[in-house]
């Protein structure tokens, strides 16, 4: 009687620690946290879709870059090859994307947990302006203000850590390939372009 008393008690704890194991949330919310240090900050929502698969969608806004005095000299001179302004100039680029990723996951726990592959689409608007003193005059002036659109297909691989059951930690790694166009007040599509991009990110979140 005690042996099989024994043998039930083992077999309902193993059942309440396996339960436990199993991740149960549907939804998740996140920010990637890389932009605390670029200052360009993407949002996401995440939803599993079934056992293995789970799409996520977000949007990101911000500034890329934002340099001033002799870090914008510098950026001028890179550009166009001279410079005979002062270290009053500015530099900066900012703006908005969206994207759309679908994830598979690979993890036997599925998803929305362990190693993935994620193709998706992200479409980047972003504006850049160089201005400088005109020391004659004695007021800031632009001298570039272009608008740069930018549609981008990749492909990522990441890991998904799920910790006390919905604290999401997610880093990611992936390319693709970028096609563009820029607008400049002159001429509303100045050129095309098309080059290789590169998707990194570390996301935080809270799942539900």
């Amino acid at each position: 009687m005690k042996k099989i008393f024994l043998f039930l008690l083992l077999s309902s704890s193993c059942s309440l620690f396996a339960q436990d194991d199993v991740t149960t949330i549907k939804n998740s919310v996140r920010v990637n946290s890389i932009g605390l240090f670029t200052g360009y900050y993407e949002f996401q929502y995440e939803r599993v879709i079934n056992e293995k698969s789970a799409v996520r969608v977000g949007f990101g806004t911000g500034t890329l870059l934002n340099n001033t005095g002799s870090d914008a000299d510098d950026d001028f001179m890179e550009a166009f090859g001279t410079n005979s302004f002062n270290n009053e100039n500015e530099h900066t680029v900012d703006g908005f994307s969206i994207n759309a990723d679908y994830r598979y996951f690979f993890s036997s726990k599925g998803a929305p947990e362990g190693v993935y592959v994620s193709p998706g689409v992200q479409y980047l608007k972003l504006n850049e302006k160089y201005t400088y003193v005109n020391t004659n005059e004695g007021g800031f002036r632009t001298l570039v203000d272009n608008d740069y659109s930018i549609f981008s297909i990749r492909a990522m691989v990441g890991y998904q850590f799920i910790l006390a059951k919905s604290i999401v930690i997610n880093p990611y790694l992936g390319a693709g390939i970028g096609i563009g166009t820029v607008e400049t007040p002159t001429a509303r599509v100045d050129g095309y372009g098309s080059g290789a991009i590169l998707s990194l990110g570390l996301d935080l979140g809270i799942g539900f």
